[in-house]
C-alpha cells in the first residue's frame, strides 16, 4: 500500500509514504506543515507502519485548495471530516463529504481529488490498513461474521467511498481521537493502536445494528438517518448547541418528532445529551484548567451553574474532584 497528498495550488507533497515493506517495528510518528506559503497553514500528524497508516490534518486556507490524494493496492479506508466542506471531484460529478459522518470503504488504486473552498477551515481524521492488515487484526473476532462490512471484503466486492456511512456518535469520537492523537510509549503502541482499531471496527458493528434497532423501535429509516445526523451535529457542538428550533430547521424534521424520536432513540431528552456530553468533558479539563475556564469552555455563561450541574452529575465539585 502507497499514500500521496499533493496540494496542486502550492505544488507540495504533504505527505508520501510506501507502506509496503517494514520500516521500522514500531509505529513511526511525524508532523508535517507547509511553511513557506502565505495564504496557506497546513498541518498533518501522521502514525504509520507496514500495512498501517493514520492522519489528522488541518488546513486553514484563503484561497480554493486541491488535495489529489492517491492510495495503490487494495486498502480499508476509515475517515471522518470535522470541519469544512469539502467536496469528492470526479468525471461524473461532485459529491460533499458530509461533515460529522463516518465514512468505511473498501478499495483499490484510486486517486481522489478533494476541493477545500477558501477561507473555511478543514480538519479530517483518517485510517487506512491494507487488506492483509485488517484481516489479521480481525482474524479471532467472532463479531465480524456477522459483518456486512467484513463479508464484502473476503470476498473482494469493493465498497465505494460514500456506500458505507455513519453518523458519528460520542462513543466513535471519542475512539477516532485516541487513535489520532495518542502518545503512547513505542513499546506498546502497536498493541495498543490494534485494541483500538479493534473497538472501532466493532463500535461501527453496532452502529449498523443500531439502525436496524431503530427502525424496530417505530422510527422510519428517513426519520432515523435525521435523528442520527442531529446526535452528530450535537457531539460537534455540544459546547455551543443550536436550539431545538435550530437544530430541527438544519436536519428538516419538525420539533415535536425531533424531541420524540430523539429519546426514543436514545433514551434521553436532547438537554440531557448534552448536559452528557458537557460533563465527559468536564473530567477530562480537571487538573488543566481552573474552574472558572472549565466552565467558559464548556459553554456555560455561568460558573455557579456549571459546578452545580457537575455536582449533580458526579455527586461532588470540579475542585473537590481535583483533590480526589
Amino acid at each position: 500500500m502507497y499514500i500521496e497528498s499533493k496540494l496542486v495550488e502550492v505544488n507540495e507533497t504533504l505527505f508520501s509514504q510506501d507502506l509496503s515493506e517494514e520500516i521500522d517495528p514500531n509505529i513511526i510518528k511525524e508532523e508535517i506543515g507547509i511553511p513557506s506559503c502565505s495564504w496557506l497553514k497546513a498541518k498533518s500528524k501522521i502514525q504509520f507502519k507496514k500495512g498501517l497508516f493514520i492522519v489528522e490534518s488541518f488546513f486553514e486556507n484563503e484561497k480554493n485548495l486541491t488535495d489529489i490524494f492517491s492510495i495503490r493496492g487494495e486498502y480499508i479506508q476509515i475517515s471522518y471530516l470535522g470541519k469544512g466542506d469539502s467536496h469528492l471531484v470526479s468525471l461524473k460529478d461532485k459529491k460533499p463529504i458530509e461533515m460529522g459522518r463516518i465514512n468505511c470503504c473498501y478499495h483499490c488504486d484510486t486517486v481522489t481529488t478533494i476541493e477545500m473552498p477558501a477561507n473555511k477551515p478543514t480538519h479530517y481524521q483518517a485510517i487506512y490498513l491494507s487488506k492483509e492488515y485488517y484481516l489479521e487484526l480481525l482474524k479471532n473476532e467472532a463479531w465480524v461474521e456477522n459483518n456486512s462490512f467484513y463479508k464484502h471484503i473476503i470476498q473482494g466486492d469493493f465498497q465505494k467511498w460514500g456506500t458505507c456511512k455513519f453518523p458519528i456518535d460520542y462513543n466513535l469520537y471519542h475512539i477516532l481521537n485516541e487513535i489520532t492523537k495518542s502518545d503512547w510509549n513505542n513499546d506498546f503502541k502497536k498493541y495498543y493502536l490494534d485494541l483500538r482499531l479493534k473497538e472501532l471496527f466493532l463500535s461501527l458493528h453496532f452502529c449498523q445494528e443500531e439502525v436496524c434497532n431503530g427502525v424496530i423501535k417505530g422510527i422510519s429509516k428517513e426519520n432515523l438517518e435525521k435523528i442520527r445526523t442531529a446526535h452528530a451535529y450535537l457531539i460537534e457542538n455540544f459546547k455551543n448547541p443550536p436550539t431545538i428550533k435550530v437544530l430541527a430547521r438544519k436536519i428538516l424534521l419538525n420539533e415535536l418528532q425531533l424531541k420524540k424520536d430523539f429519546k426514543k432513540m436514545y433514551g434521553k431528552t436532547i438537554r440531557s445529551f448534552i448536559i452528557e456530553l458537557r460533563m465527559e468533558k468536564a473530567k477530562t479539563l480537571l487538573g488543566k484548567h481552573t474552574v472558572s475556564e472549565m466552565a467558559g469552555i464548556l459553554g456555560y455563561k455561568s460558573v455557579p451553574h456549571f459546578i452545580n450541574t457537575f455536582k449533580k452529575c458526579y455527586g461532588y465539585t470540579p475542585k473537590q474532584g481535583l483533590n480526589q
